[in-house]
């Protein structure tokens, strides 16, 4: 109890001893500056030019950022990109030089935000990145509810798509037509449809796409349906047995074979018989002189 009142006493003390007039100063600057800027600060603005970039692909481009504020403001760019890209900053100013743009960039934010004491601001846009289409995939049909050739196309602004059978142009309708299930940032994502195809769709399918800046071409061959067999052009499925088998004489044939077969080994045994008699009969007492 008694260390704590000394204690006491000396805090006392200390709070009583007279400031040094550099100390005061400083405190005194430093919250007065507070206050200023509490008082009198700004949340800085921020404008990115131009506010939106469409550009081909390949091409350079340079944003500007701009900014206003006190105290002073920080600027700085945010963005992933795989574009090559440069920064040079000059006070309130700053400059985004982008080089060779690539099509992956394609719809990807860039924002340059400003930033002092009293808060922060941002000013952004999306890349408009033009680039000629490029089939990323082309499928095996598949049967579902529908038949269908999955596809992959990546390109902007939206390509023609149009089907060959066989080098010759599908005529797309009812039973046969191309739907776009999903688009994503820059790639359209689909199938041919075909409602209950036979084997006239079979055949080496191309898939054609094209906007201004390109084409794409890509085949792949689809089996929906066997031909069904019409005439001596297909392949036998069946044995040909007369080609192997010999023909068969009809009961009644066969008879007279054995009738005359019997007629004959009868009269050559009756021959022999004869020409026994007349050798021998000579000799006999019942001989005719």
């Amino acid at each position: 109890m008694e260390a704590d009142k000394k204690s006491f006493q000396f805090y006392l003390q200390q709070l009583s001893m007279p400031i040094s007039p550099l100390s005061s100063l400083c405190s005194s600057s430093h919250y007065q500056q507070s206050l200023y800027v509490r008082d009198n600060g700004e949340v800085p603005m921020v404008t990115v030019s131009p506010p939106k970039v469409t550009a081909k692909e390949g091409v350079n481009v340079e944003l500007f950022c701009k900014t206003s504020g006190m105290p002073s403001p920080v600027l700085f760019w945010k963005m992933e990109l795989l574009t090559n890209f440069m920064i040079e900053n000059s006070g309130q100013f700053s400059v985004l030089r982008l080089s060779n743009l690539s099509s992956l960039d394609h719809n990807k934010k860039i924002s340059c935000t400003a930033e002092n004491i009293v808060g922060g601001r941002e000013s952004s846009l999306l890349l408009d990145i033009h680039f000629p289409p490029k089939i990323t995939k082309l499928s095996d049909a598949i049967p579902d509810h529908h038949w269908c050739i999955p596809f992959s196309v990546a390109a902007n602004p939206v390509p023609d798509f149009k089907w060959y059978l066989n080098n010759e142009e599908v005529t797309e309708g009812e039973y046969i037509m191309t739907m776009i299930y999903d688009i994503t940032e820059r790639e359209y994502h689909g199938c041919l449809q075909l409602d209950n195809p036979t084997h006239l769709n079979n055949g080496l399918y191309s898939l054609v796409v094209k906007n201004e800046y390109g084409r794409d071409r890509k085949e792949i061959i689809a089996h929906f349906m066997h031909k069904p067999y019409d005439g001596p052009s297909e392949p036998s499925y069946y044995a040909d047995v007369t080609s192997e088998t010999p023909t068969l004489d009809p009961p009644e044939d066969r008879v007279a074979v054995y009738v005359v077969v019997g007629i004959a080994a009868v009269a050559f045994t009756g021959f022999l018989l004869m020409l026994v008699i007349l050798k021998f009969g000579g000799n006999s007492k019942f001989g005719i002189k």
